[in-house]
């Protein structure tokens, strides 16, 4: 799994922003954050929070087993859809897991 390479992310979000000939500046706007802060992830020298990652890989339209999070196709809608949560149905969709964790360590 690559997604805790910071180099390998930052390649990606390059390579995806000049696809959608973005500049850094647009696509940082896009999202809510400055370009000085989007500069350093491209740079590999932050990682984007889970927030920052999803909303990237929507705008670029990146697939998310470019990053070895899952199967090419396999989970990628799911992540498309909790983009489209509200705050509250993220907490309870979290609070989902939870249990759904809890559950399977008592198994």
């Amino acid at each position: 799994m690559v997604f805790c390479d910071k180099e390998y992310i930052g390649r990606k979000l390059k390579e995806y922003r000049k696809k959608n000939k973005l500049t850094q500046e647009e696509l940082a706007a896009g999202i809510g954050i400055t370009d000085k802060h989007y500069s350093k992830l491209e740079r590999g020298i932050f990682l984007p929070g889970a927030d920052t990652f999803l909303k990237l890989i929507n705008i670029l339209n990146i697939p998310v087993y470019e990053f070895g999070i899952v199967e090419k196709n396999s989970e990628e809608n799911i992540l498309r859809e909790l983009l489209s949560l509200s705050s509250s149905e993220l907490k309870m969709c979290s609070e989902i897991i939870k249990i759904i964790k809890k559950h399977q360590k008592q198994i």
